[in-house]
């Protein structure tokens, strides 16, 4: 390896790696909402729509759930069927010899986020690995202990004009969803199947049974920070993207979180809540749950809402509305500097 002094490109300078400037968001040490060290891990089936199949909200809700959301729409389906095909994919062994990567974590971490842009990922985030985001328990039931160091963030975001032409709640909704599930599944499983090669361990967390919350793991990365809808919202992308992830012990140097204002704006913007069909999004001030402050969706309105649905599929007015999932043309990204740096705005 040449010396220090003799190394330069992309793998070494301060440059932008993808799509977007992530490299000139104002990082952090902590995420810009409160976080205890009262965090709690969650059961899989106490999600909200595990909670509809269970009967939790009632018997309508129970019956509409016996129909998967993604089965309604011949295109979703479709989208579902190759994304569980592509996760079930056996991972391949780690190899016995490890390879001699760069010695240099912040090369290596760069080496990775550039792997995963050539994989046409939107954005790249690491993090090291909060054990309180592995769930209890998986859908079936059974318990889940796994533990790595890191976790690579992938995030493909959703396609901007089928979005736009879309009411928020009609049947190219679910769809919309899974084409970027599906493009996130196959950077996951592609880098864990790398890294595994490199010798070190690795496994892809998609959307077809993740093991983890994502969320913190999109906090911690620097995607994103808590938004009013209670998710994570990229200054980017919006609301507008999916996310993937890789756990591993390949040794990274995690990104810092990130802030860009959006406490402050979403305190004050509350266009989401207004727009939401199901009132599911409150207008109020933000309390803590589970640990986290945030602004607390109301699950049981939303998830009932998109399973007694009859016009369409899983609702995303919140995506379509929220000004921050704009597409990124020099005015609106006038506009997101304006808001980053200046309170009035």
């Amino acid at each position: 390896m040449k010396n220090k002094s003799n190394r330069h490109g992309i793998l070494f300078e301060e440059v932008q790696l993808g799509p977007f400037p992530m490299h000139r968001l104002k990082r952090v040490d902590k995420p810009t909402n409160l976080i205890t060290d009262n965090v709690q891990r969650v059961d899989f089936r106490e999600n909200a729509f595990a909670r509809g199949a269970r009967g939790d909200y009632g018997p309508a809700v129970q019956r509409a759930s016996s129909r998967p959301l993604a089965q309604r729409h011949p295109l979703s389906a479709a989208e579902f069927d190759v994304l569980h095909n592509l996760s079930s994919t056996k991972d391949n062994e780690v190899v016995a010899a490890k390879a001699p990567v760069a010695e240099d974590h912040r090369i290596l971490s760069r080496h990775i986020k550039r792997l995963g842009y050539f994989l046409k990922a939107d954005i790249i985030g690491i993090c090291r690995f909060p054990k309180s985001a592995v769930y209890t328990h998986d859908r079936q039931g059974n318990p889940i202990d796994i533990d790595y160091q890191y976790a690579i963030v992938i995030v493909m975001r959703k396609e901007s004009r089928t979005v736009n032409a879309s009411n928020g709640y009609d049947w190219i909704t679910d769809a919309i969803s899974f084409q970027a599930y599906q493009h996130s599944a196959l950077v996951a499983q592609t880098m864990a199947n790398y890294i595994r090669r490199l010798g070190y361990r690795a496994s892809p967390q998609t959307a077809s049974g993740y093991d983890v919350v994502i969320p913190p793991l999109l906090l911690w990365a620097g995607i994103g920070e808590v938004s009013r809808v209670g998710i994570i919202l990229n200054p980017f992308l919006g609301l507008s993207f999916k996310a993937a992830a890789v756990l591993t012990d390949l040794p990274l140097e995690p990104d810092k979180p990130i802030n860009f204002g959006l406490q402050d704006f979403c305190q004050h913007c509350k266009i989401c809540a207004e727009m939401c069909p199901s009132k599911a999004i409150l207008t109020g001030d933000t309390v803590m749950y589970n640990g986290y402050q945030t602004w607390k969706l109301d699950e049981q309105r939303c998830a009932s809402f998109s399973l007694l649905n009859k016009n369409g599929t899983i609702c995303n007015t919140c995506v379509k509305v929220c000004p921050w999932s704009n597409p990124t043309t020099w005015p609106h990204n006038l506009v997101r500097r304006a808001v980053e740096h200046s309170g009035l705005a």
